[in-house]
């Protein structure tokens, strides 16, 4: 029995791993295995119980009626496993193991990695595993423990627990002002070259403005389009135009003088929350809450950035 329980432990292991990413290419990957020995298991486990769970193609790999019914079990017993080594680790006093962690490029880059490297310092025996993304990533598929992402449509299934909020701040290079001269109403920004950030799942080109109880908003162009963060900031720093630039993005450009903020009155409404995101699991492992929990605690609410920004600017 025990022989026939690990044999069946092992299989189900390797279907989980197919039916979640829908790849034997993925699945060897997040197993670490060849794709050979994947199929092999696989084979093998409908050999077993004498039940096709696989509809096998050149191209894709797709659930029988009885492979998808196998495949919620195999969920389940996967995830308990999972769940009783998180809870034995967890009983120890120290912080440990390994976490895998997708993160938003420009938004990482400049803030959540500087908290990690204080994150190790306190818990040395925690190992972390950085992919930095600008898409939206499918966190089962990529073997992904926590994503750190400013997305705001969240599969179902996944808990995302908001950890930032940052606002926007309308900003040119006093040398751009001086060569075209300066908006003073939202409306007038058509008459500008506009830098704008587009990427493939995203498009910033559409502004919103606030002034007490008006709302404005405008669609704008220019002749630069980027898809990284920090190079719409560059660019406005270089005198391309005007931009509607996140807040966390800046350091002293305020105080230098590097950037000016302008139609003050009329405040750029737009937010963009940054979550933290799991699978909705029945127990979170400690190294990924205490991880959220030292990123919330790190970033504070408001935001720092925002709070050594406000001396320079009005939100």
């Amino acid at each position: 029995m025990k022989d026939f329980l690990q044999h069946r432990a092992y299989q189900i292991v390797f279907f989980n791993a197919l039916a979640t990413s829908g790849s034997l290419t993925k699945a060897a990957e997040m197993l670490k295995v060849s794709v050979s020995h994947v199929s092999k298991q696989l084979h093998s486990l409908e050999e077993d119980l004498g039940v096709q769970l696989i509809n096998r193609s050149t191209r894709t790999r797709t659930l029988t009626e009885e492979g998808k019914r196998y495949a919620e079990y195999s969920a389940q017993i996967v995830s308990l496993i999972q769940e009783a080594d998180t809870l034995v680790t967890d009983t120890r006093d120290e912080i440990s193991g390994h976490i895998r962690l997708a993160l938003s490029r420009s938004f990482a880059t400049l803030h959540i990695i500087p908290a990690l490297d204080k994150l190790q310092k306190k818990y040395p025996q925690l190992t972390i595993d950085v992919s930095l993304f600008d898409h939206k990533v499918d966190m089962l598929a990529e073997d992904i423990d926590l994503w750190v992402t400013t997305y705001e449509d969240i599969s179902e299934g996944y808990v995302a627990q908001r950890i930032a909020d940052t606002r926007f701040l309308l900003l040119a290079a006093p040398e751009y002002l001086q060569a075209h001269g300066t908006p003073q109403h939202p409306d007038e920004l058509t008459q500008y070259n506009c830098v704008t950030y587009h990427s493939k799942s995203r498009s910033c080109n559409h502004w919103s403005f606030a002034r007490g109880d008006e709302e404005y908003s405008i669609s704008v162009s220019g002749n630069y389009r980027v898809n990284l963060a920090e190079a719409v900031r560059d660019a406005l720093i270089a005198g391309k135009g005007i931009g509607y630039l996140a807040s966390y993005l800046l350091t002293d450009e305020l105080e230098t003088g590097k950037l000016v903020q302008l139609l003050p009155d009329w405040r750029a409404n737009q937010k963009m929350p940054a979550y933290a995101v799991y699978p909705r699991n029945k127990h979170l492992p400690a190294r990924v809450r205490t991880t959220i929990n030292f990123l919330k605690d790190t970033i504070g609410h408001p935001p720092y950035w925002d709070k050594a920004l406000a001396k320079w600017a009005r939100f």
